[in-house]
């Protein structure tokens, strides 16, 4: 905590000299104003003062709004406050009792799973990767066995694999695939970054895809074999190989720098199996109540019909949305930095391209998730102001005359809030 109070003084001491416009009599710090441009259409938004606990700014803000992926932090959130540190999953692989010549491929929802190998890559850092996995389940049988069939346990997650309140576009258009226990590389048709047939679309059978996968890494030991789904009668397991997936940490980390809808998902369902509240995408609002309640957070106009946004029918409210960063960076001595999972400018991410020329910020001052929709912008995230204060700030722009522009308007109210500061009012 020290270090960073240090790191924002550093960081504002510097901006006053360089960028800070002088907060006077030609300096409005009237927020509203800047909220009736065209392109923000219908605004909500929140300014609060992490300093004092102050609300600088609130316009409709307890108003209920679709979120876009501004509403991943709360999944980002409870991943973090819910799960062990580390947390990790296996994915494995058992020999059968009494059936030579058959293995039981079980997923654990890995999302990151990966079916290429170095110098290939994927989207995902240090990801488990099913190859790896296959070998390791050779050297574990005899020289030379004979692999006949490969049953698949995809029984990690149950209930629907794909939103009912998702587009079948939002699939081929490749924002996110069927939700399911075992899956590699999010379900992408080609997720090799270094190729140039790279695709994102999603596959409709993420299962079948990861079980072909495998009996292809098994090499000339399961030219032959059939794959086929776990039966109902119970076997008698033994475990002769696992990977190990990279930590949630890891996870939260690429899901809301890239806001990565697939990834999220599988968050989401995570945290709620932990809880023992399901694995479908009914038990995510109930296991986001839970975070909220423990931060003190109340979750009056939340609805979440899934984890990344995508659905129409999800609402937050600006309220929500800001008091629940408020209340995580309260945490960060448990769970760390919530600012550092998200994109800032300076970084590869969702921010990259935001940000520059009139909306140019000093570096690190800004951390946010972004979020699109068809009708909708959003942006939520934390701002270290000129003056030294730390704001955090939730805004939404809705309904006619949102589009291209919308973003860059969006990003200079996050300038007026630098510039203002604890002055900044309605």
């Amino acid at each position: 905590m020290m270090f960073r109070k240090l790191a924002v003084l550093a960081i504002s001491a510097v901006a006053l000299i360089a960028f800070a416009q002088p907060v006077g009599a030609k300096t409005s710090c009237n927020f509203k104003p800047f909220t009736s441009a065209s392109e923000l259409g219908k605004f909500y938004g929140r300014v609060l003062d992490l300093d004092t606990g102050k609300q600088l700014v609130g316009i409709r803000a307890t108003e209920q709004t679709p979120s876009a992926s501004v509403l991943k932090v709360l999944t980002g959130i409870s991943a973090l406050m819910q799960l062990p540190p580390k947390f990790t999953v296996q994915t494995a692989v058992y020999s059968v009792a009494g059936a030579p010549g058959t293995l039981v491929l079980q997923g654990a929802g890995d999302p990151t799973l990966s079916r290429l190998l170095p110098p290939h890559y994927t989207t995902y850092s240090k990801p488990a990767r099913l190859p790896r996995l296959a070998a390791a389940a050779l050297r574990a049988l005899p020289v030379g066995a004979v692999i006949r069939h490969i049953i698949v346990d995809d029984s990690y997650f149950q209930g629907v694999a794909y939103n009912p309140f998702w587009k079948p576009s939002d699939r081929t258009n490749g924002y996110v695939s069927p939700i399911v226990g075992l899956a590699v590389d999010g379900a992408r048709v080609n997720p090799d970054l270094t190729d140039k047939h790279y695709s994102g679309v999603r596959v409709t059978d993420p299962v079948a895809q990861a079980a072909q996968v495998f009996k292809v890494a098994l090499g000339s030991q399961a030219t032959t074999a059939s794959i086929e789904a776990m039966p109902k009668a119970p076997l008698e397991l033994t475990q002769i190989a696992a990977v190990t997936s990279s930590t949630v940490e890891t996870w939260v980390d690429h899901a809301m720098k890239y806001s990565d809808n697939t990834e999220v998902e599988y968050i989401a369902r995570q945290v709620s199996k932990w809880q023992d509240l399901g694995t479908n995408y009914k038990s995510i609002e109930p296991m986001v109540k839970v975070t909220l309640a423990q931060l003190g957070v109340s979750s009056k106009g939340l609805v979440m019909k899934d984890a990344a946004g995508l659905a129409r029918a999800d609402r937050v409210t600006p309220q929500l949305i800001s008091d629940a960063l408020a209340a995580i960076d309260r945490f960060s001595d448990s769970v760390g930095d919530f600012s550092s999972y998200l994109a800032s400018s300076t970084s590869a991410g969702t921010l990259s391209t935001r940000f520059k020329g009139a909306n140019k910020l000093p570096d690190g001052v800004v951390q946010a998730k972004t979020g699109y929709i068809p009708g909708l912008y959003s942006l939520a995230g934390y701002v270290t102001a000129s003056d030294g204060h730390r704001l955090v700030f939730a805004f939404f722009a809705r309904g006619g005359g949102v589009g291209g522009g919308t973003r860059t308007k969006l990003d200079s109210l996050v300038v007026k809030a630098y510039t203002c500061g604890a002055r900044l009012t309605n």
